[in-house]
């Protein structure tokens, strides 16, 4: 198996991602694209392939990397019970969403 062979997506993903060129994808160079597509739109087959390949081990340190940016607050507390991350950090993650970036101004008048 070349290397090119090894790092194309298979084929049964390629309805997921319409949108795009599909040859070029790289499960390597685009994790998060193809994760955030499988996560929120994949079948079973489509997820187990996902944690297959990356492992969970690999999908534990890319959620927490992200603080579950980009995924459902569903989807969110599905794979955090999966890969074993603590539902405290999961809530803690989707008050953070919510939060202003800045504090409100006080204007007094």
């Amino acid at each position: 198996m070349t290397m090119e062979t090894r790092t194309r997506l298979p084929e049964l993903l390629r309805p997921l991602f319409w949108d795009v060129a599909f040859q070029t994808l790289s499960p390597e160079r685009h994790q998060s694209f193809i994760c955030l597509r499988i996560i929120e739109h994949g079948d079973l087959d489509a997820l187990r392939w996902m944690v297959g390949y990356y492992g969970k081990p690999r999908l534990r340190e890319w959620l927490i990397a992200r603080r579950g940016r980009g995924i459902s607050p569903r989807a969110l507390y599905f794979w955090a019970a999966v890969l074993d991350i603590p539902q405290r950090t999961v809530k803690r993650w989707l008050r953070e969403r919510t939060e202003p970036l800045w504090p409100p101004s006080s204007t007094s008048k």
